[in-house]
């Protein structure tokens, strides 16, 4: 039988495969000065610190409304869009837009990986692959190197 705390830590990993575990706004509570720089960008105090998308049901404090892919999984049933026929979709392609302070453009490689070595190695893992996004340099061929 899975712990209840292995089972909370896999059950922050959203359906678009951000690790929720992981994010600012969830381990802000260790954190002052992140809680008031998240105040400040205008994320409302009620909202933090966030449990995780699959505990307020898609609703982000990032976001003014119920997030589309969230609805689009749960419509459809599914524990992870990498499950859906049309993956990946266009929720999911990455763009330049804010690549340096949001990890969205890390959600089709996790989605693949939580497929290929399952979510539990996944979780083990995500720390380090959301450090070598933000502050890996490329090594053409190798992907990014710390």
């Amino acid at each position: 039988m899975i712990s209840n705390t292995l089972t909370d830590r896999l059950s922050m990993v959203a359906p678009c495969g951000i690790d929720c575990g992981i994010c600012e706004l969830h381990m802000l509570t260790k954190d002052d000065e992140l809680y008031q720089k998240m105040i400040q960008r205008g994320i409302p105090a009620d909202k933090l610190p966030c449990p995780g998308c699959r505990s307020v049901e898609g609703n982000c404090p990032v976001k003014p409304a119920v997030c589309d892919t969230w609805k689009c999984v749960k419509d459809n049933e599914l524990e992870f869009c990498s499950a859906c026929t049309d993956f990946p979709c266009n929720r999911l392609q990455p763009a330049a837009d804010r690549a340096d302070v949001l990890p969205h453009n890390l959600k089709v490689f996790n989605l693949c990986l939580i497929n290929q070595i399952g979510l539990k190695a996944f979780t083990e893992r995500s720390a380090e692959i959301k450090l070598k996004y933000y502050k890996g340099k490329i090594v053409v061929g190798n992907g990014p190197q710390l």
